[in-house]
């Protein structure tokens, strides 16, 4: 659902700053172009995967409107350990996270 309403966002202030500056909203639709755009990606999609990804990637496709399983503090735990790696690393060298690689604590 957030991803619904970030893309009526983005659009909304797209085409509501363009139309501010006086711009007209029928130089910005062109049907034969999306047409063209959307062929072309479809197209190349098809070519270059086979049948099994293809059926997989449209079965995947209403994931992406779920919501998502990590939470926000589970972001915030990773950001925080990539900052101790990185904060050990430029204090004591790459080889200092060998030993937290092969034996974590």
């Amino acid at each position: 659902m957030l991803i619904l309403l970030g893309y009526l966002v983005v659009l909304g202030t797209v085409f509501g700053g363009y139309l501010m500056t006086g711009g007209s909203l029928g130089a910005l639709y062109q049907p034969a172009e999306l047409v063209i755009i959307a062929g072309a990606g479809i197209g190349s999609f098809i070519v270059g995967n086979n049948g099994k990804a293809i059926k997989g990637t449209l079965k995947a496709l209403p994931l992406l409107f779920r919501r998502s399983k990590y939470t926000k503090a589970m972001y915030m735990d990773l950001l925080a350990l990539l900052y101790r790696l990185m904060a050990k690393s430029r204090q004591m060298g790459m080889f200092s996270l060998e030993r937290d690689i092969e034996n974590p604590p």
